[in-house]
């Protein structure tokens, strides 16, 4: 072969290659763009990661001594008071029909509960359950004598109810199914 066939064959090699390599910089950049529109929104993703907020207490201590002639007294007094002035209460929809959360919201707001917007539970129940965070247990049975049928009361599972967006540092969660809709 001559010269010129084989700087022939070498240049339309070349050519290929920067053919190749531009196909496969676009594929990427392609695959990139699509993994981006598909994720899922961030309360969703966040929802796994988060953690059920824990009771904070403050500790004080008053000591306060008498001295008499014949007699020392000494006395401690030690009060431990909750962070916050009571439950955070929200109600989950997780009866499939609209407006169940919020009607029972109402109800707690009539009880004095302070209560949260009402989200939409990431879980299907055939009953409602009263989840409480430690500390609240007390609380949870207080919400759960509000309606009939009783909910049962458990302990706050490791993944709550609702997205973490919805969560709203609520305390107790009233997840509301097909049994308090009607």
């Amino acid at each position: 072969m001559s010269d010129s066939t084989g700087q022939s064959h070498r240049s339309g090699l070349g050519a290929t290659s920067a053919r190749g390599i531009a196909l496969l910089v676009g594929a990427v950049i392609l695959g990139i763009v699509l993994l981006k529109a598909t994720d899922p929104p961030d309360s969703l993703a966040d929802a796994s990661e988060s953690t059920v907020p824990e009771l904070t207490t403050t500790s004080t201590t008053v000591t306060s001594t008498t001295e008499d002639a014949d007699e020392e007294e000494s006395t401690t007094t030690t009060e431990e008071e909750a962070a916050d002035d009571g439950p955070l209460v929200l109600v989950a929809n997780a009866a499939n029909q609209a407006g169940v959360a919020g009607r029972l919201s109402g109800t707690l707001e009539e009880a004095d509960f302070v209560v949260a917007p009402p989200a939409n539970a990431t879980v299907d129940v055939s009953t409602s359950v009263v989840y409480f965070a430690p500390g609240f247990e007390e609380a949870a049975g207080d919400v759960a004598e509000l309606f009939d049928p009783h909910p049962a009361t458990a302990p706050l599972p490791e993944t709550p109810p609702v997205a973490a967006g919805d969560l709203a540092r609520a305390n107790v969660i009233l997840v509301a199914g097909p049994d308090l809709a009607g």
